[in-house]
């Protein structure tokens, strides 16, 4: 009977010091860490924009030099000399750097169908008519 007792006994000491660990591994989340690629893309991406910089599609094409940035009708936007020396105003959605160059949404016809920005005036110089005799 003593053994009995003993065995009984040492079987519930068991039990209760095992009660603790099988407890905390039944509350433990079983939802997988997320991957670090998923963690950086949660971050916001950080932009240089420094005037002068190019502007490309998100194709590859060239569409201009940067000026600056406005808030226009439809939010934020960046104003973009195009290669006829017009500003043209491009908008920031979807934007990201890649290396020197800022490469957005808009695709070279979108940008060269949207209207010129009536404050910047063109670089190329517009014939005057100033040291002309008038008739």
């Amino acid at each position: 009977m003593i053994r009995k007792t003993a065995l009984l006994t040492g079987f519930a000491g068991a039990l209760l010091f095992a009660a603790p660990v099988l407890a905390q591994e039944a509350t433990t989340p079983q939802t997988p860490e997320p991957a670090p690629a998923e963690a950086a893309a949660a971050q916001p991406q950080s932009l240089t924009l420094t005037p002068g910089a190019v502007v490309k599609s998100a194709n590859g094409a060239e569409l201009g030099k940067l000026v600056g940035a406005q808030n226009g009708a439809s939010g934020q936007e960046l104003t973009v000399r195009g290669a006829d020396g017009a500003v043209r105003a491009v908008p920031v959605a979807g934007i990201r750097q890649d290396g020197a160059d800022i490469v957005v949404n808009a695709s070279l016809s979108d940008f060269q169908a949207a209207a010129a920005i009536a404050d910047e005036a063109p670089t190329e110089a517009t014939p005057s008519t100033a040291g002309e005799p008038s008739a």
